[in-house]
């Protein structure tokens, strides 16, 4: 648990992908980098979270573990790409942050390098594939599939 939780938020998770986001700023990136660097901050936090719950489990297996960190993954990005369409559609008094923040600090985002409804399919089809690695498993996992749907139902 302790790797886990280290790998995770260590350079080669949390801690790296901040440093490219913040490395970004006012810079063109591609959409695979975009992808990458979200998978790192917001991904790895999530992914650990959701392993070192799984790791508490005696009788967890590697298929349901890849299963899980493939959900998490899942998740992580679609918030970080739901959180880049906020920035966009939401009203500041309920983003609780300036609108538009992003785009005038002019930071990479998903609505930027695809537009707003492709980026917003995108993150219903992160949730739509993080569900079917749910279905995966032979535990109840109505807690997550709702968590999964929340990242994408949120207003902030």
């Amino acid at each position: 648990m302790v790797q886990t939780l280290a790998q995770q938020s260590g350079i080669f998770g949390m801690a790296g992908g901040q440093a490219i986001d913040l490395e970004s700023v006012g810079k063109t990136i591609s959409l695979s980098d975009l992808q990458s660097m979200h998978e790192l901050k917001t991904g790895a936090l999530i992914c650990a979270s959701v392993r070192l719950g799984a790791l508490a489990v005696p009788t967890i297996n590697e298929t349901e573990l890849i299963a899980l960190d493939n959900y998490a993954y899942a998740i992580g990005l679609a918030f970080q790409v739901h959180d880049d369409v906020l920035d966009v559609i939401a009203d500041t008094d309920t983003l609780g942050k300036t609108q538009g923040a992003d785009i005038a600090l002019n930071k990479p985002t998903y609505p930027a390098l695809l537009g707003l409804k492709t980026a917003q399919k995108k993150a219903h089809n992160l949730i739509v594939n993080a569900l079917s690695e749910l279905d995966k498993l032979p535990y109840n996992t109505q807690t997550l599939a709702e968590l999964a749907q929340f990242v994408v139902k949120r207003k902030n």
